[in-house]
């Protein structure tokens, strides 16, 4: 979320772009959804987390 909101400063610069509240809720609500999405298979027994060399 911070390097899209860097990207949009930096390489739009004269845009009137302005990275609201909104935005941020949303950026926070994608940030969730992708941790989730990353950790719930596991959570559910499809795959799993061990650390290299205890198989």
């Amino acid at each position: 979320v911070l390097a899209i909101e860097r990207y949009i400063v930096v390489c739009k610069p004269m845009s009137n772009f302005r990275f609201g509240e909104n935005h941020a809720i949303m950026g926070v609500a994608f940030s969730w959804i992708m941790a989730l999405a990353c950790a719930a298979p596991p959570l559910f027994g499809w795959s799993r987390y061990i650390p290299e060399g205890m198989q």
